[in-house]
């Protein structure tokens, strides 16, 4: 299963704290993955369908993995233009990923029990402040919701910036400030 552009492009447009929150909504608590670290604190954040074997690794996918990679998958994942590997623990050629600028993920302090079972075709998304699975079936739900609570701070703070307060925005429980909101969505062709 692909992920759809338009997904991949708002999970990027949002980052982890939105996606995991429109996660929280649906009584979805534990998916975020402890423990696990990004290989470089500058890299890319990462963004895919998780396949749990090197050879069938598509284009954009994510590589899960239990163990370490070698050299040899390195160069494949990198040639097939895979968005990641997520390990479960430290990866041995840490340098070569890095230099080929291929987001990953590790635990660095060796193998450990599972966080969390990922699927093949599970979401995962990770950026400097954590990595999360996202249930294949509720990606584009949680993506758009994650876009729309983005939208909605983002109406929030120009509210502020302009001499309001927070008291019956920061969260949009009344009907003015739904009102005020989708007024504000429609001038800027949101």
């Amino acid at each position: 299963m692909a992920l759809v552009q338009a997904t991949r492009d708002k999970l990027l447009s949002v980052g982890t704290a939105r996606i995991a929150a429109a996660l929280v909504k649906r009584g979805l608590r534990r998916q975020s993955l402890p423990g696990l670290r990004p290989l470089s604190p500058f890299q890319d954040a990462l963004v895919g369908v998780a396949a749990t074997a090197v050879d069938a690794c598509p284009p954009g996918a994510v590589l899960v993995m239990e163990s370490s990679v070698t050299s040899a998958p390195v160069a494949l994942l990198t040639r097939r233009k895979v968005a990641g590997v997520v390990s479960n623990s430290p990866l041995r050629n840490a340098t070569e990923i890095a230099r080929v600028g291929l987001p990953a993920w590790q635990r660095p302090s060796g193998p450990a029990p599972k966080p969390l079972p990922i699927e093949a075709g599970d979401v995962l998304f990770g950026d400097r402040a954590g990595l999360i699975v996202i249930p294949a079936d509720l990606a584009g739900q949680i993506a758009e919701e994650a876009v729309e609570a983005m939208a909605y701070e983002e109406f929030v703070a120009e509210q502020v910036a302009s001499g309001g307060g927070v008291y019956g925005l920061h969260i949009p429980s009344g009907e003015n400030a739904r009102r005020a909101f989708a007024e504000w969505r429609r001038l800027r062709g949101r």
